[in-house]
């Protein structure tokens, strides 16, 4: 490995480490004291977002048990760079907001649609004229009710004009790329953003390490599927699950891991299916969005004890060169053996794939062995068969990884094992 390569790696551990975190929290938790601040949450809601339907019925029931004060801002336009198949993940996100739902009991119309686009614009403007009003939460709720239900009379009846400022939209949307983030349902309280219903267990832990919580944890549903272990009938020990993932994902890397962990303790069959990584195939991932994504990445690692910090990024060679392996060692069924190690050698532990040395230590480590080093298929043979995976995730009505099939069901996120352990006891 070269010096700058070493010093990337060293540099990337301690911006992911816990504790420049607790660091970092401790500087934010000064400058409040200091200046004398109440603790604020900042909201950001999108009416067309399905999520937020869920995150206006779950906040009200966290800012009654901690000492926080939530402040929702209403945006309306999302960055396009931010999104590479924004119709896909618009349909994707009404059937995964319907799961979430039934999960914490919250209320989504089953027969949700994309609402209509004028009815979003007045929903919008009307619920920016409310930002200070207590009755936000509530009002927000029984719109979204109306429009995800695509109930036009009852939007128009309840959205009525409002003498509200037409640069409010515009300035919670500056203010949100200022804060360096991207997306609707979305919590940011000092220095940290809290994406959706799946990330509010982070906040609630560490309001209660602060202090001023009730000591619980609400929102930790989806970290909770090893108990549906137990209950998990005999008969989907040898059934399959196809694992779509790209080696220069992070979320890929924890995904592939904790299904490992379910293929395990199940019986479960992995069929994986690996894909050339967005940057690998002409597109392009915006900064603040590749910066969130390493936050949380440590974060979520943290909370399933995977090991995560000590990155020697993989786009390129390495990548090309762990596909040619990972593909021929399919053909023994040792291609999760090799992915495994390959993907925790290239995010944790700092090996560099794109030499013979990092790959045959990789290899050592699968318990597979470095003399497997030359048994990698050419470019031009694996090459298609990714693409071929390419374009069956996009059948399957997902396009970014990693993503769980399960028979008919699609599921994407590293943190949807849950969805996958309920789809394999309905099979």
């Amino acid at each position: 490995m070269s010096f700058e390569t070493g010093l990337k790696s060293g540099i990337a551990a301690w911006l992911t480490s816990e504790t420049r975190l607790n660091l970092a929290r401790a500087g934010e938790e000064v400058s409040r004291r200091v200046g004398r601040r109440g603790r604020e949450l900042l909201y950001f809601h999108r009416t067309d977002d399905p999520y937020c339907q869920l995150m206006v019925q779950a906040l009200p029931d966290l800012a009654s048990r901690f000492d926080v004060k939530i402040k929702p801002l209403v945006i309306e336009r999302l960055p396009a760079n931010m999104y590479p198949d924004p119709q896909r993940f618009e349909a994707y996100s009404i059937l995964d907001a319907t799961r979430l739902a039934r999960l914490y009991g919250l209320g989504f119309p089953s027969n949700a649609m994309v609402p209509d686009r004028l009815n979003v614009g007045m929903a919008n403007r009307y619920l920016v004229s409310l930002q200070d009003d207590p009755s936000f939460f509530t009002a927000a709720e029984e719109v979204g009710e109306a429009l995800w239900r695509n109930d036009h009379k009852l939007v128009r009846s309840q959205c009525v004009a409002a003498d509200i400022d037409e640069h409010a939209l515009d300035k919670n949307e500056k203010l949100l790329k200022e804060l360096g983030h991207y997306a609707s349902a979305t919590v940011y309280y000092g220095g940290e953003f809290y994406l959706g219903l799946d990330r509010l267990d982070h906040l609630e832990h560490r309001l209660n390490r602060a202090g001023v919580g009730d000591g619980e944890v609400h929102f930790e549903l989806t970290r909770l599927w090893r108990y549906g272990l137990q209950n998990m009938e005999k008969s989907v020990s040898g059934r399959s699950v196809k694992v779509y993932f790209s080696v220069r994902s992070p979320y890929s890397y924890l995904g592939l891991h904790l299904a490992a962990e379910l293929a395990e303790k199940s019986g479960v069959r992995l069929k994986l299916k690996p894909v050339l990584p967005m940057m690998m195939r002409g597109m392009k991932v915006p900064k603040a969005k590749g910066r969130y994504i390493l936050m949380d990445t440590a974060r979520e690692a943290r909370a399933e004890n995977i090991p995560f910090g000590r990155i020697v990024d993989p786009l390129g060679l390495a990548t090309k060169r762990a596909m040619g392996l990972g593909f021929a060692l399919a053909e023994s069924d040792q291609d999760l053996a090799f992915f495994k190690a390959f993907t925790k050698g290239v995010w944790a532990e700092g090996i560099d794939g794109t030499t013979d040395a990092g790959l045959r230590k990789i290899l050592d480590r699968a318990g597979i062995g470095g003399a497997k080093l030359s048994s990698a298929l050419p470019e031009d043979v694996w090459g298609p068969i990714a693409e071929r995976n390419r374009q069956a995730l996009l059948m399957a009505g997902a396009w970014g990884v990693p993503t769980f099939r399960v028979g008919n069901e699609t599921l994407w996120g590293q943190d949807r094992l849950w969805a996958v352990v309920d789809a394999l006891k309905q099979q």
